[in-house]
């Protein structure tokens, strides 16, 4: 009896003891499930994390079937957690992360790589056809505004694809060119995408090489400013001088900056290529002066308000100026970007200041919305420059849009130039809408540095002719 009680209890033992180990086992894979599903999951939306994108992609280049990558960033995403918080920034976040989860299709998957970037991969597929398909019904959708505490929010966004194994199989440059290809898009339009291809991989090499030399130049200052006269229609006595950088190049010689603008802004050296167009353009206005040539003169250079916004940067300009005795509006601060209505505030600030130190303002175009021209108007701005071939054309609309934008400019106080004047058709409508400054190689084309002086002392002639010319057009 006492041997079958053992024996039996020796049985219940091994049941029990198999059962306590099962369940530590099975408790051990659900432990390692949820470490492996914390790993691979974002904190923020609970969708796909940059690890296991970079797992999966792993997988796909071994499995050597055709596969599409795509990098999405938002754009403006920063002015949205600035103006409704980042609370409402982050539930943009989730309904995004939502709608690519419900939207997109089975072979499609996505990941959030972090902040407000995401990327698609895209497996499947045979042709270029089956990717554009899928990101054509992703772009429909994501045209739909998302509402974030109860304010519709129209969603911007770059994208850019490229695909394995026709652009590369290697990992490193499948994401390299998707963000290459996202980042030209980005500057070349916007709430669409772009396939990485060898002209856009010739291009970006060009671009490598030419930030290298970029670099170089500013090292070996090898960046000057040429002129071109902006000339009165009201006031014999008031003329201004544009200054215009150029790179002296030393195999390819003179380059506008137009040809160069993107990358430097891109290495963050336009910030200090604008200083350096101020201090040059304010040491040729005081040898003017010196010289007595002109009275009323004053120069104009060209600075990007986002640059502006930089720590420091207004405090460096004015300091400029200060150190230069500018006075009296002789230096005006061209902005080259639009001004973004919602940081008034701050542009308020900015141009106080620089006219504290004797500068005077001038931006581009008026393109605002009639609710914020009385926002527009508490800015202590001088003048506003429009471009002629996008106002003086045949096309009556175009007339109409240039004299409701000079009467508007008038309104607010502001002096008018028209830029660019290249014929007599353009002069003649700048005359007779009541401009006030104009520019153009029909005025008078770039002239060199060296040359102002020449320019200058020969004005008083030229001017009489000048003069004749706008009578006859009147």
């Amino acid at each position: 009896m006492n041997i079958l009680i053992a024996l039996l209890l020796f049985v219940l033992g091994l049941i029990i003891g198999g059962i306590v180990v099962n369940n530590v086992i099975n408790q051990g894979k659900s432990n390692k499930k949820s470490i492996e599903k914390q790993a691979y999951t974002d904190p923020l939306t609970g969708g796909k994390n940059r690890h296991l994108f970079m797992l999966d992609l792993d997988k796909l280049i071994k499995k050597g079937k055709k596969f599409a990558i795509c990098f999405l960033d938002l754009d403006g995403f920063k002015q949205i957690n600035d103006t409704m918080g980042h609370d409402a920034g982050d539930e943009l976040l989730i309904k995004l992360s939502d709608t690519f989860l419900q939207k997109l299709p089975k072979n499609a998957c996505s990941y959030r790589l972090g902040g407000d970037e995401f990327s698609i991969v895209i497996t499947d597929i045979k042709t270029t056809e089956d990717i554009t398909n899928i990101l054509d019904h992703l772009r429909e959708e994501l045209n739909v505004p998302f509402v974030i505490d109860n304010a519709n929010i129209s969603l911007e966004y770059s994208l850019g694809v490229s695909v394995f194994p026709e652009d590369s199989t290697s990992k490193k440059d499948l994401i390299t060119y998707a963000d290459d290809a996202m980042y030209y898009i980005k500057e070349h339009g916007k709430n669409d995408y772009y396939f990485h291809n060898k002209v856009l991989k010739a291009k970006l090499e060009n671009r490598t090489k030419m930030e290298r030399e970029l670099k170089v130049a500013f090292e070996n200052k090898q960046f000057g400013i040429n002129f071109q006269p902006r000339i009165s229609l009201k006031e014999k006595n008031k003329m201004s001088l544009e200054a215009l950088l150029y790179w002296n190049h030393p195999v390819l010689g003179e380059i506008p900056s137009e040809y160069f603008i993107k990358q430097a802004e891109e290495m963050s050296l336009m910030i200090k290529l604008d200083e350096y167009v101020l201090k040059m353009a304010c040491e040729k206005l005081n040898e003017i002066k010196e010289a007595k040539l002109i009275d009323g003169l004053s120069i104009a250079v060209n600075i990007s308000n986002s640059h502006m916004k930089r720590k420091n940067f207004v405090k460096n300009l004015c300091d400029i100026l200060e150190k230069y005795n500018i006075s009296n509006g002789e230096i005006e601060i061209e902005l080259t970007d639009d001004i973004d209505i919602k940081n008034i505030t701050e542009y308020k600030y900015m141009f106080e200041s620089l006219k504290n130190s004797g500068a005077n303002i001038i931006i581009n175009n008026l393109q605002v919305k009639h609710e914020a021209i009385t926002l527009i108007k508490t800015l202590p701005i001088d003048k506003i420059k429009l471009v002629s071939k996008y106002v003086s054309k045949d096309s009556q609309i175009g007339k109409e849009i240039l004299k409701d934008i000079i009467v508007l400019a008038k309104d607010l106080e502001y002096k008018v130039i028209v830029i660019c004047v290249d014929e007599d058709r353009e002069l003649e409508y700048a005359i007779r809408n009541g401009v006030d400054f104009v520019q153009g190689n029909l005025i008078c084309k770039v002239i060199k540095s060296k040359d102002v002086y020449e320019f200058l002392n020969n004005y008083k002639t030229e001017r009489k002719a000048f003069d004749n010319k706008i009578f006859s057009l009147k």
